[in-house]
């Protein structure tokens, strides 16, 4: 039985055709690495493009030098439709892999929603409550102690009233900023409301969660913000600390006490820190540092007793 000549040109056609597949295979890669993070995902999947650039280059000389016609040209009938059938997969396979980034970042970007402030870009109010709950939770159970800080913005209605909201949220934005870059990564930080940031301090004691308020107030103090041609020189906090030493706490609990301490804080004049917490009989001790914060008066009684 003779197999039938196959025409050269639907030969080079179908050749053609594998060529095109792989060089379109390449836009899916290319916006696949502009989603994705330097990274070893990015770096694999411009190999891969690399490659099928080569295929095609390939295919294209396969293409050039065939000139084979007859009934001897089964075999390159042969390879033509394995080139095609390759080039549709890859196509495919590349198309499919953009469309499954695109919907895992949409619901990277929900998720993100969720759980992040969009003006300060910390961790909204109840995420963060979140966090302080399992916080709470492993305290109890390790028995080991823990700080949070509340902090707020002093005059941030001034500013408001003053500058304008826009004003407002540069100042927030440039503080969370501050903040974040003050904070261990291991600490989570977010915006508890309006001009209040709240921070988790896993494994730190009153000593601990005073250096770092301190060291915060600081730097908040020396930061210069500047917008829509307004320069805001020299912002202020007030910090309230609480801590925690494993006694079955609870978030409430806490929140309220470093509310307290925040209180007296603003009381005592602003750009100060005041630190409270709870032992079990519900003493509330505290401590602050006197504006302008030039030294601490430590109220020994802040330790718990045993």
């Amino acid at each position: 039985m003779t197999i039938p000549a196959i025409p050269n040109l639907v030969i080079q056609l179908i050749l053609a055709t594998s060529v095109v597949l792989f060089l379109s295979s390449l836009l899916p890669i290319r916006r696949i690495c502009a989603m994705l993070p330097r990274g070893r995902a990015r770096s694999t999947w411009r190999i891969m493009g690399a490659l099928l650039t080569l295929a095609a280059v390939g295919v294209a000389i396969f293409l050039r030098i065939n000139t084979t016609d007859g009934p001897d040209n089964y075999e390159d009938w042969i390879v033509s439709l394995v080139f095609l059938a390759a080039s549709i997969f890859v196509f495919t396979v590349s198309t499919l892999a953009l469309h499954t980034a695109r919907d895992l970042s949409k619901i990277v970007d929900l998720e993100r929603a969720a759980i992040i402030d969009p003006v300060t870009e910390l961790f909204n109010r109840r995420h963060i409550m979140a966090l302080l709950d399992a916080q709470c939770q492993h305290s109890s159970k390790h028995n080991s102690p823990f700080s949070i800080l509340l902090i707020d913005v002093d005059n941030f209605k001034a500013i408001n009233d003053t500058f304008g909201h826009r004003t407002g949220d540069t100042v927030l934005k440039e503080l969370g900023r501050v903040i974040s870059h003050i904070i261990p990564e291991s600490r989570a930080i977010g915006r508890y409301g309006g001009e209040e940031f709240l921070v988790i301090l896993p494994q730190s004691a009153s000593s601990q969660a005073w250096r770092i308020a301190e060291e915060l107030r600081k730097a908040v103090q020396a930061t210069k913000i500047a917008s829509q041609r307004t320069l805001i020189d020299s912002p202020t906090i007030s910090i309230g600390i609480a801590t925690a030493f494993g006694w079955k706490e609870t978030s409430e609990d806490l929140i309220e006490i470093a509310d307290e301490a925040l209180y007296s804080a603003k009381a005592a004049g602003r750009n100060c820190i005041c630190h409270a917490f709870e032992s079990s009989g519900r003493q509330l001790s505290s401590r602050f540092t006197t504006v302008p914060a030039t030294h601490i008066l430590v109220d020994e009684t802040l330790e718990p007793q045993p």
